[in-house]
């Protein structure tokens, strides 16, 4: 009978007790570096010392140096002479913005704590004390200045050569709204919650009438001032529930002249947070609260050149809108425009053919049943315009030159997408298009920095 102890092994085991290196440790505690934080230490250098000479932040402010913010400092109050703090130098603003952009942060408040804590932030505002307020109100608040900074930036791409304005492409995207499906309510609801938030407001103004010592407490003056921004919202719901009943109304008339249903209008909702968003399908399938972002990106240099939102779903009324916009920014109409099959609508492509008869169309042919034979075959229905676009398209030539339409708008729509344009944090038209627009001025920033 043979023992464990005895058995012999499969390969031959180390003698723990003869390791010299196993005898030789120390048994004592170990000697560690630990943190030592309330030195004093007396450390000479400057915030430019603090960030390497080749980080994006030193570009994006030498980018921005070279931009003329004569709109935003026209309107500063606080001027030498008058009495006045000295207001943010919007330079700062607007290079805070780009570099957040750059990482993909889009929240004023989150910016505000990156420039406390990160260097290159520090950097860029340089010891001048920000807040998101101020952050916030420079992007929402600078509608007219954020388009013109678009048009200079389309003109530094254009004077250098980086761009071609023959081929321009279009297309839209829907990116969510700062609000959510169960704020959407139908119009007996809003009103019923119109009442009771005037109710509110009203005894929050008699309270203070009552005890006017308690209108000086901050906590009472924001609850008077929210309730007073839900009546003007809900509000405002209601005149956005009309429109969207006037829409409906239209295009059922359109496809096929007859009446909608007064139980479908009855169906209609608005949300309470955001009046302005819609219900749209998203590319996931499902259906959300959005806003329609339109880009016009040139096919060489993928420079933005014109941005647009809109609260309808679809692109079918579009075009003419952004050419005009084009028109109207750079005094310029493309060759030709390329956009996908979401945008086709006779009326207004002829529309376009009537004002720009020099910008030729290049959108596929939706095959029905009445052309499935042949899809590009001038119709009887068909005006000058739209036969021409139609015979168009069934060209070799056509249909090379709409291949580009994929690799142009596409990767600028991707870019925004990587960049943090997956939901707003603001709410309204107009607010969505200041960030729309500073999505696209940091897109040809990027392609100037690159040349």
């Amino acid at each position: 009978m043979v023992f464990m102890d005895e058995q012999e092994a499969l390969f031959p085991l180390k003698d723990v007790s003869q390791n010299k290196e196993t005898q030789k440790l120390p048994c004592g505690k170990p000697r560690l570096s630990s943190p030592i934080r309330n030195q004093v230490e007396m450390i000479m250098r400057t915030l430019d010392d603090l960030l390497p000479q080749e980080h994006l932040a030193r570009d994006i402010w030498k980018y921005v140096e070279g931009l003329d913010l004569s709109l935003v400092l026209g309107k500063i109050q606080s001027v030498v002479g008058n009495a006045g703090r000295p207001a943010i130098d919007p330079k700062i603003l607007l290079a805070i913005w780009l570099f957040a952009t750059a990482k993909g942060i889009g929240s004023a408040r989150l910016i505000e704590e990156y420039c406390y804590e990160h260097i290159a932030f520090q950097w860029l505002c340089g010891g001048v004390s920000v807040n998101y307020h101020s952050i916030s109100d420079f992007r929402s608040d600078h509608g007219e200045q954020l388009d013109d900074l678009l048009t200079q930036s389309v003109a530094i791409l254009a004077y250098s050569g980086s761009i071609s304005l023959e081929k321009v492409s279009q297309d839209g995207m829907r990116v969510r709204a700062n609000a959510g499906s169960s704020t959407f309510k139908r119009e007996e609801t809003l009103e019923n919650y119109l009442i009771l938030a005037q109710f509110l407001v009203q005894d929050i103004k008699e309270e203070a009438e009552k005890n006017p010592g308690a209108c000086k407490s901050r906590e009472a003056a924001a609850q008077e001032r929210a309730a007073t921004e839900r009546v003007e919202r809900i509000k405002r719901a209601l005149i956005e529930l009309k429109e969207v009943q006037k829409e409906k109304t239209e295009s059922k008339k359109r496809d096929n002249n007859k009446k909608i249903k007064q139980e479908v209008l009855e169906k209609v909702r608005a949300s309470t947070t955001d009046p302005e968003a819609r219900v749209m399908k998203m590319a996931c399938g499902g259906f959300r609260p959005a806003y329609n972002v339109q880009f016009a990106t040139t096919n060489v240099g993928k420079a933005i050149i014109g941005v647009d939102v809109s609260k309808k779903g679809t692109d079918y009324d579009q075009t003419l809108k952004m050419i005009d916009q084009v028109d109207a920014r750079l005094g310029v109409v493309p060759d030709k425009w390329l956009q996908d099959a979401g945008y086709e609508n006779q009326a207004e492509l002829n529309k376009v053919g009537e004002k720009y008869k020099d910008c030729k169309i290049y959108m596929p042919v939706r095959v029905t049943k009445k052309n499935e034979d042949n899809p590009h075959k001038r119709s009887p229905k068909d005006s000058e315009v739209s036969a021409e676009w139609r015979e168009r398209m069934g060209t070799d030539e056509a249909k090379e030159i709409y291949k580009e339409r994929g690799e142009t708008a596409e990767f600028v729509n991707a870019q925004s997408r990587n960049k943090g344009l997956q939901q707003f944090f603001v709410r309204g038209v107009e607010k969505v298009t200041c960030v729309a627009i500073l999505y696209a001025i940091f897109q040809n920033m990027v392609i100037t920095l690159n040349v």
